[in-house]
């Protein structure tokens, strides 16, 4: 059975540990996570990610965005 828990999420994944603590040192990013999949990849609240692109944007930082879905059942 499969169970889906959210729709449309962010999926937030760097290259290590020291770039995810460059991100929190730079942005309030805690604030936009809803869960942790690994050490360098975490849920993001959909909501709340152009506030964090935003902020990246005014520290002089850039996100590589992509969009990935599945076709809906039915």
């Amino acid at each position: 059975m499969t169970r889906i828990l959210h729709k449309n999420v962010a999926i937030l994944r760097v290259g290590d540990k020291g770039a995810l603590n460059e991100l929190r040192a730079v942005t309030n990013l805690d604030e936009h996570v809803l869960g942790w999949l690994s050490e360098t990849e975490a849920v993001l609240d959909p909501h709340t990610l152009k506030e964090l692109l935003a902020t990246l944007e005014q520290r002089g930082m850039s996100a590589l965005l992509r969009r990935v879905g599945t076709p809906e059942p039915g």
